[in-house]
């Protein structure tokens, strides 16, 4: 096992943040998102990656910053997902569960999802933690 530099704060779920990054992941390809969830094809679907940022987390009922450090390392991290969250919960709450996700994608505020979710997995991508 590695070990962590001195001084290097890490966070203290690692594999619930791989996760969260996956969820991102998917949520800022569109290429992916054109490609296999309008096809009801490809893993992850778009179900899954709202269950692995909001469902298993509670980010849209405590909020991100509650995170720190379990999920993230500090304040930064958590704003940045927390805006791709309130971005998805927009678009969710407009359509409801059961709309098919070419509805999602299709939304106005899906640009929004996207954008917010490709800042936010470059920043937690960067961190030299094991994730």
């Amino acid at each position: 096992m590695e070990e962590a530099h001195p001084g290097k704060q890490r966070v203290q779920w690692p594999e619930r943040r791989k996760d969260v990054l996956e969820a991102l992941r998917a949520l800022s390809d569109r290429d992916n998102q054109d490609q296999h969830w309008r096809s009801g094809k490809g893993w992850p679907d778009l179900t899954a990656a709202v269950h692995w940022l909001i469902d298993d987390t509670f980010i849209d009922q405590h909020g991100a910053q509650a995170l720190i450090p379990q999920l993230f390392l500090d304040q930064r991290e958590a704003d940045l997902v927390q805006m791709v969250v309130d971005a998805l919960i927009l678009v969710l709450d407009d359509l409801g569960p059961a709309a098919p996700d070419n509805a999602y994608l299709d939304h106005p505020g899906w640009i929004n999802v996207l954008y917010s979710a490709d800042a936010a997995h470059a920043a937690l991508s960067s961190d030299k933690q094991d994730t």
